[in-house]
């Protein structure tokens, strides 16, 4: 009698559009698609299984129970296909290769838009990493069970050369020990330094390598050496812009340079790891549709060298002193890398910590943070050696290792859809009550607010879509916003503040102020 074939699960899908690839390469998409098999065949040396699988392609996706892309950008036959590929294989990893011109990120409703946040819509991975079905609303996916990553290549790119020298990053990377990741290079504004500084010091014990911008001792014209940019963790929390390829220091109304997608070119280390608090930190942006004809700071630090970032697509915001927001997400990001996890478990990892810390009851900042951050990169990818795993030599055990831990994650997740409460627009029914209304008046003038014009109200509510009764007897908490612009700035990004009141039974439970990265 032969020896047994042991079935293992695909734990890694690589999804993307060959259609779209073919629109933006022609023939050369051939040499993508090559590149491909060599990352699977990387990954069986590593114990992973993985599989390219194509969403527009009819014949193969079929074959899972799944239905084709016919329209590649199209959001709803997007989440559909990749969700029925994670019903038929479970995988550990999925890794979405290209742009969102090629498979396109989820266009989430912005519950704050209007007023002083421009942003009309999130663009957004979280509901890949998503039980829940296609939806607009963001109050959805706060239940996040999937490790999901993206290795982009340029929107609008016609060469690529781009996207082969991010699949050689991920063949040529190899783990490094977690003493090498705790040497670290991070860059804050004057501005919110108290706010970084409480960051690594959580992250790293320390805020010793902290550079603050503006600062006498940068070079205005290179800005960074490789010296000062060698540590293998970059953790920035500066301004940024929609469209801009630049990040920016503050002091008052002073808004210097920090730093530059074309001057990081060649000085960033093999294997580093960023995570960016900025606006539009992450953004991914056609080169030729800018006025610097530059490629985004996320898309570049990926081209030299950086094996995962973490950032936002659009406006974020966090408290200029204290924790909150963006610092929380990007911090537990970190921390997770460095106590071994891969990036996208990382990133699962964070999402869950941060909806759970932040809940019961999420206020629309809260939900927009967890919505816009994105991790670029092979989710796979696990940049500190991690004892536990290197210890295990059965493959077959190590994927049970991986398929366990991704169980345990999806358990935790599943719960959180019960546990927490997504904030919905709403209007008063009722004439608010006065002494609520004269307490309101009086926080926005102690807060320094000009006035209550152009407030927002939500209200909470769970998404038990899959009880009997959806309501409950229980006073509602009730989410009251604030915001007005401060000044305009040469790095053409909004400038907000935001003041955001819980309330329940007209009684004034507490509040946080949130500036915009």
């Amino acid at each position: 009698m032969g020896t047994p074939i042991i079935n293992m699960q695909s734990t890694k899908l690589i999804i993307t559009n060959k259609s779209a690839l073919i629109s933006k390469y022609g023939d050369a998409h051939l040499t993508v698609l090559q590149a491909l098999d060599k990352i699977v065949l990387s990954d069986k040396t590593k114990r992973l299984d993985s599989i390219i699988l194509f969403v527009d392609d009819a014949e193969q996706m079929s074959s899972f129970g799944a239905t084709a892309v016919l329209t590649p950008t199209d959001d709803q036959q997007n989440k559909d296909a990749i969700d029925a590929l994670y019903r038929h294989f479970t995988p550990g990893y999925i890794m979405l290769l290209g742009a969102q011109d090629v498979i396109p990120f989820q266009r989430l409703t912005n519950l704050v838009s209007g007023g002083n946040d421009p942003d009309s819509m999130i663009p957004s991975d979280l509901p890949y990493a998503c039980d829940a079905p296609y939806d607009k609303d963001p109050g959805r996916f706060i239940a996040p069970t999937r490790v999901v990553g993206r290795l982009p290549d340029l929107p609008g790119g016609k060469d690529p050369q781009y996207i082969l020298q991010l699949i050689q990053h991920v063949l040529d990377y190899t783990p490094d020990a977690r003493q090498t990741y705790e040497n670290y290079f991070s860059l804050s504004t004057f501005d919110w330094q108290d706010s970084t500084q409480r960051s690594l010091i959580n992250i790293f014990g320390n805020n010793a390598a902290l550079r603050i911008i503006p600062s006498e001792a940068i070079n205005t014209d290179g800005l960074w050496t490789a010296e000062q940019l060698l540590p293998k963790t970059h953790f920035i929390n500066c301004h940024g812009a929609i469209n801009n390829p630049r990040y920016y220091g503050q002091k008052k109304s002073e808004f210097p340079l920090a730093m530059k997608s074309d001057k990081i070119n060649g000085l960033i280390n093999k294997g580093t790891v960023v995570a960016a608090e900025c606006c539009y930190g992450a953004q991914l942006f056609d080169p030729a549709k800018n006025v610097f004809r530059q490629i985004s700071m996320a898309s570049s630090y990926l081209k030299n060298n950086a094996i995962a970032f973490l950032g936002s697509t659009n406006i974020a915001y966090g408290p200029s002193t204290g924790q909150g927001l963006a610092d929380l997400l990007t911090q537990f990001f970190v921390i997770n890398v460095l106590n071994g996890a891969s990036t996208g478990r990382a990133l699962l990892e964070a999402r869950q910590k941060f909806l759970n810390e932040m809940g019961p009851t999420l206020d629309p900042f809260e939900l927009k943070t967890a919505a816009q951050f994105n991790l670029l990169g092979d989710p796979s990818i696990q940049p500190v050696i991690n004892e536990k795993d290197s210890s295990v030599d059965d493959s077959q055990s190590f994927i049970n290792s991986v398929q366990n831990r991704r169980e345990n994650l999806e358990a935790r997740g599943k719960m959180l859809d019960y546990f927490i409460a997504s904030p919905e627009p709403t209007v008063e029914d009722d004439e608010p009550d006065n002494n609520l209304k004269e307490t309101l008046d009086n926080l926005l003038q102690q807060r320094k607010f000009s006035t209550q014009h152009g407030k927002k109200l939500f209200i909470n509510r769970h998404n038990k879509r899959h009880e009997k009764n959806n309501e409950s007897n229980s006073a509602s908490v009730k989410f009251h916003v604030f915001s007005e612009s401060t000044s305009e700035t040469a790095t053409e990004a909004p400038m907000v503040k935001v003041l955001v009141v819980k309330e329940k039974n007209n009684q004034i439970l507490g509040y946080r102020e949130y500036v915009s990265r």
